[in-house]
């Protein structure tokens, strides 16, 4: 009978289109909830897993747990709920992607890391050490973003 069992799950598994094998886990950072769920469709759509943050802090503090990923996908800028960046008061925050990127390097110095972003000189404040950070231009298209998980 477990054999039966078996047997029928996985089939059910496969009529749904669900399976316990994916491509691996990416790790996307962004304040906007649109951008968020674009990603993460597009992602999910191509066999990854995607854990979501909203800021810098929150990114650097699942990457600590559940890091390195296949892929880190960060915004250069986030904002909290309201509009605004962390106070300046808060010095230890990470304020963009360019310091999450650092952070995460020192953690996993292999980590692939793409900043995307609609700042059209963000090349011009990319520290030597992430040189090979790739770049995806706001508004990117699906296959730009396709293009980097394959």
């Amino acid at each position: 009978m477990k054999k039966a069992s078996k047997k029928d799950n996985s089939h059910h598994l496969k009529k749904t289109g669900h399976t316990t094998a994916t491509k691996g886990c990416i790790l996307e950072v962004s304040d906007h909830v649109s951008i968020r769920e674009l990603i993460g469709a597009i992602c999910k759509n191509h066999g990854f897993d995607v854990i979501q943050a909203r800021s810098g802090d929150e990114a650097l503090n699942l990457f600590r747990k559940r890091g390195p990923f296949k892929l880190v996908l960060t915004d250069l800028y986030w904002y909290d709920g309201d509009g605004f960046e962390p106070p300046l008061s808060n010095n230890k925050a990470i304020r963009h992607g360019i310091q999450l990127a650092l952070a995460i390097r020192k953690l996993a110095p292999e980590q692939n890391i793409v900043i995307h972003t609609g700042a059209s000189q963000m090349r011009e404040q990319m520290p030597e050490e992430l040189g090979d950070i790739r770049v995806l231009e706001k508004p990117f298209r699906v296959k730009e973003l396709e293009s980097l998980l394959s």
